[in-house]
C-alpha cells in the first residue's frame, strides 16, 4: 500500500484523492467480486465502511450498492475536508478492506487484489475535477 501511494505527498487536491481511491476501490471490488459475490462482497465492503465511519464520520458520505462503492456524497464534501484527513481516511478503507479480504480468504485473494491496486495511477485534475 505504502508502494503504491509513494510519489503523490501533499500535491493531490482532495477532488484527485477521490477520484483516486474512488478507482481504487473500484479495482478491488472487481476483482474481489469475481470470487466472493455480490451479497457477501456488499456485506464485508459494507461492515469496513461502518467500522471507518466510527473513525472518520466524513465517510458517512460514501454509499455501499451492488455495483460498488458510490463516492457521489463524498465527492461533494471533500472540498471542505483537510486534505490529510482524508487521504489518512479512504487509505485506511484500502487497508483494511485488504486486511479483510485477506482474513477471509486465507489471502488467497491478496495477490491478486494488490496486483489490481497497483494498476490505478494518479490522473492530474482541474480546478473541476476534470483529468488533464
Amino acid at each position: 500500500m505504502k508502494a503504491w501511494r509513494d510519489g503523490w505527498g501533499s500535491s493531490l487536491s482532495p477532488e484527485a484523492l477521490v477520484n483516486v481511491y474512488e478507482r481504487a476501490l473500484d479495482a478491488l471490488w472487481r476483482r474481489a467480486h469475481l470470487s466472493l459475490g455480490e451479497i457477501t462482497l456488499m456485506a464485508i465492503v459494507d461492515r469496513v465502511l461502518h467500522d471507518g465511519t466510527g473513525k472518520f464520520p466524513h465517510l458517512a458520505a460514501l454509499k455501499v450498492e451492488t455495483s460498488g462503492v458510490q463516492f457521489e456524497g463524498l465527492r461533494l464534501a471533500s472540498p471542505g475536508l483537510a486534505t490529510a484527513l482524508l487521504d489518512e481516511s479512504l487509505a485506511f478503507l484500502v487497508v483494511e478492506l485488504l486486511r479483510v479480504f485477506g482474513t477471509l480468504t486465507g489471502e488467497i485473494l491478496t495477490p491478486g487484489l494488490h496486483a489490481e491496486l497497483s494498476k490505478v495511477r494518479v490522473h492530474p485534475v482541474d480546478d473541476k475535477g476534470r483529468k488533464v
